[in-house]
């Protein structure tokens, strides 16, 4: 992005330059020798400038790409560290640090072996889920980690529309009246 942004204002410069070269030409611009070798600069920048342009914006496309592709595994990510963080409403000793969570999907990602892009992503989703209930049951009351995988299951169904939230609650309180006019 940064060099994206450089070039482009490398590009403005040119132009620039040579507006500035014809401003304070004479009127015969043929025969102003220090014109035609800003122009002869400008055009070979400009070239140049433009291929690296190029070749930076279909990396960028490519990168882009790759990003779209793992989405689905930074936001099963943020879902569970959400159910995480809730944690502390049910006991307030439950604090989970962005930080350390930021490691262990590092570790997650470091410890799914796999090649394969397709499976390389099921892989860390998977991987990541597990490492997430076993490092977090390791600081759990006993009575709590079924809850623990209860959430994280819900939270998970609820983030690809499977549950739907107003009748998870509804299950949940019970006996309160859905609006069911929407």
């Amino acid at each position: 992005m940064t060099k994206i942004a450089a070039n482009k204002k490398e590009l403005i410069e040119c132009e620039d330059k040579i507006l500035s070269s014809l401003q304070s030409s004479g009127s015969d611009l043929l025969e102003d020798d220090t014109l035609v070798l800003v122009l002869q600069d400008s055009k070979e920048k400009s070239e140049e400038v433009k291929q690296i342009l190029e070749t930076s914006e279909s990396m960028m496309k490519r990168i882009e790409d790759a990003r779209e592709h793992y989405r689905p595994s930074g936001k099963q990510a943020s879902i569970l560290f959400f159910v995480l963080s809730d944690l502390s409403k049910i006991d307030p000793m439950y604090q989970f640090s962005l930080e350390g969570y930021k490691d262990l999907y590092s570790k997650s990602i470091e410890d799914s072996k796999s090649n394969m892009t397709p499976e390389r992503l099921k892989n860390i989703m998977k991987h990541h889920m597990v490492s997430v209930y076993k490092v977090t049951c390791k600081s759990l009351f006993e009575r709590h980690k079924l809850l623990l995988a209860v959430q994280m299951i819900i939270a998970l169904k609820m983030g690809e529309g499977e549950i739907n939230k107003d009748e998870w609650m509804f299950f949940l309180r019970g006996g309160q009246v859905m609006d069911r006019s929407t």
